[in-house]
C-alpha cells in the first residue's frame, strides 16, 4: 500500500459500502463503469448483507476492476467506509453509497481538477438529489463566504462524490459511534476542512437517489436532535475543531435547529417544529430567509389544512 510506487497507483479508488442493496447496486456500479474512465478501481464494501447484493456487485459491471470485501457481521457504514480507504490503493479516496450513481463526466471532472492544482487534497461536486424516475427533488447549493463558514452552515458535500487524499482521509476518518449515523459524514468532513479546505469541483457528480429506504428518510426528528447534540458536543470536546467552528458557533447551532424545524414539522410535531424555528432565529436571523424556511412554512401549511380537514 504505502510502500507502492505511486506510478502504479490508480488516480482514483471508488469505495462503496453497501448493505441489501441487490436492487440498487448494479445501477450504482454501471454508472461508473460508464464514466469511461480507467485511472481508477472499485472497493466495494459489504456489511453482511443477507440478499444477493454481493452476487451482483460481483457480475454487474465486468470491464472495471472491482474488489468486493464482506464484512465478517453487520456494522455501521462508516465501518465499511473505513475498511474500503484502508484497502484503497489510488491517490484519492472517492465515496458513492450503493444507492447512489455518477453523472456522465464527473470521474473525468474530478482528473481535470486534480491536472490543474495537483496539491488538492479535498474537493467535491455539487450533487443533485433525485426521485428513483430520475426526476430532480432538489439540488442544494454552496453557500456564500469562507468554506468554513458554509461547512457551518450545514453539509453541501454529502458523501457520494467527495475527493480526499487517502493519507488526508486516514487521519479522520468516519466515527463509528451509532449514535452519530446520518450525520457521520458531516462530522467526518468538518474535521478534515479543519487540517485542509475542500474546494469545489466544477461540472456534474453524483446523483443522490432518493428512496423511502435511506436512514434520512426514516430519520425521526428526536434522534436527529440527540445525533445533532452528541455531533456537537464531540467537536467542541476537539481544541482543533473549537478554532475551526467558534467564529461560526451561533450558525452551526442554528442550522441544526432549523434542521429539526423542517424534520418535525413533516412528521407532524407542529410546536416542536415552531420552537426550533424560533431558536433559529435568534442564533441566526438571516436563516429565516432560506429555501429550507419556505419549505418549512409550505408543511406547516399542510398540517393545518390537514388540522381543518379532520375538525
Amino acid at each position: 500500500m504505502s510502500g507502492e510506487p505511486a506510478v502504479d497507483r490508480p488516480l482514483f479508488t471508488v469505495v462503496v459500502p453497501t448493505f441489501n442493496r441487490e436492487a440498487h447496486i448494479g445501477r450504482c456500479l454501471a454508472s461508473v463503469e460508464a464514466q469511461g474512465f480507467d485511472d481508477l478501481e472499485v472497493v466495494v464494501v459489504d456489511n453482511a448483507s443477507t440478499d444477493d447484493t454481493v452476487a451482483v456487485a460481483r457480475r454487474c459491471a465486468p470491464s472495471l476492476d472491482v474488489r468486493v470485501l464482506v464484512n465478517d457481521a453487520n456494522h455501521e457504514r462508516s465501518y465499511s467506509r473505513n475498511r474500503g480507504a484502508e484497502e484503497a490503493r489510488g491517490r484519492y479516496v472517492v465515496f458513492l453509497d450503493s444507492d447512489d450513481v455518477l453523472e456522465p463526466g464527473a470521474l473525468a471532472g474530478a482528473a481535470d481538477h486534480v491536472a490543474e492544482d495537483p496539491s488538492r487534497n479535498f474537493f467535491f461536486q455539487v450533487l443533485r438529489i433525485v426521485d428513483e424516475a430520475g426526476a430532480t427533488v432538489y439540488r442544494p447549493r454552496v453557500g456564500r463566504g469562507s468554506m468554513a463558514r458554509v461547512l457551518a452552515g450545514g453539509n453541501p458535500l454529502s458523501c457520494s462524490g467527495v475527493y480526499v487524499d487517502r493519507g488526508l482521509f486516514l487521519r479522520h476518518r468516519f466515527d463509528e459511534t451509532p449514535g452519530l449515523v446520518a450525520s457521520e459524514d458531516w462530522h467526518c468532513w468538518l474535521r478534515v476542512a479543519a487540517e485542509e479546505l475542500p474546494t469545489v469541483c466544477p461540472g456534474v457528480g453524483a446523483l443522490l437517489v432518493d428512496h423511502a429506504g435511506r436512514t434520512m428518510a426514516v430519520d425521526p426528528w428526536a434522534t436527529a436532535e440527540r445525533r445533532f447534540a452528541l455531533l456537537t458536543d464531540d467537536l467542541f470536546g476537539r481544541p482543533e475543531m473549537v478554532r475551526f467552528l467558534e467564529p461560526h458557533r451561533r450558525l452551526f447551532l442554528a442550522t441544526q435547529d432549523h434542521y429539526v424545524a423542517v424534520k418535525a414539522a413533516a412528521q407532524g410535531a407542529f410546536g416542536v417544529s415552531l420552537s426550533r424555528f424560533l431558536r433559529s432565529a435568534r442564533r441566526c436571523p438571516r436563516l429565516v430567509a432560506t429555501r429550507r424556511t419556505l419549505h418549512l412554512v409550505r408543511l406547516w401549511l399542510r398540517l393545518s389544512a390537514g388540522r381543518r380537514d379532520r375538525s
